[in-house]
């Protein structure tokens, strides 16, 4: 398989809007997961709750077909039992020093979003304070045009997504509205995204994943980016 492995200018479409993922995408590795790991380490009492956490990863885990909504579950239990009696002030200071253990972007990603943050949109499920902080860190001053993640709200004493921004529920009526030049993502859960580009790169894929996608999304192009 031939995968290029830069950005040269040349390669986005001149013109038009861009719509990227951002976790293993933009940056490498999941920063949702990472960050829900992290908060359980310092807070480390949420291990009581360890049979809710599990509960939560194996509704995750369970096949649609079965539980339309079932992600977006999985996930809140997941979320509510790491930050059961979290303050808002304790969890704005675990996200930001956790954003300092992160190893940064792809340099293809930055250099894409120097290049071009003014028609950037960056959609990812990760919580939209995560995602914003983590680029703010990274391009102090150049942030992308718009930022959407998950929006996050307190519930029984404890954080769950009010919006899980993933998959499907990326394709939000604004992005609808958009018709995008160039999508991006490193995941099978974004072929609705990627199907919205004129041209869709697929990033860091391997070959089984690039031929599942090319099923869908003919038009899929493989990138090899690193830090």
């Amino acid at each position: 398989m031939s995968v290029s492995s830069a950005v040269s200018p040349l390669e986005w479409p001149p013109e038009g809007w861009i719509l990227a993922d951002f976790d293993d995408t933009l940056a490498p590795d999941d920063s949702h997961a990472g960050l829900l790991r992290y908060i359980l380490r310092r807070r480390i009492w949420p291990l009581l709750l360890l049979p809710v956490i599990g509960l939560g990863g194996l509704i995750y885990l369970l096949p649609s077909r079965w539980l339309p909504h079932q992600r977006r579950w999985g996930i809140s239990l997941i979320w509510w039992a790491i930050t059961l009696g979290l303050s808002p002030l304790g969890w704005r200071k675990l996200v930001r020093a956790y954003c300092r253990t992160r190893p940064g972007l792809y340099k293809e990603a930055r250099t894409l979003l120097m290049a071009e943050g003014e028609r950037c949109w960056v959609i990812s499920a990760s919580p939209r304070a995560l995602v914003r902080a983590q680029l703010h860190r990274q391009l102090p001053g150049n942030l992308p045009r718009r930022i959407l993640g998950s929006r996050m709200h307190y519930r029984w004493g404890g954080l769950v997504p009010h919006f899980y921004c993933h998959g499907q529920h990326k394709i939000l009526p604004e992005i609808l509205a958009l018709k995008p030049s160039l999508a991006l993502s490193d995941s099978l859960h974004d072929l609705p995204l990627l199907a919205l580009g004129e041209q869709a790169w697929l990033i860091n894929p391997t070959p089984a994943r690039l031929q599942a996608a090319r099923e869908k999304v003919p038009q899929i192009e493989p990138k090899s980016w690193s830090l």
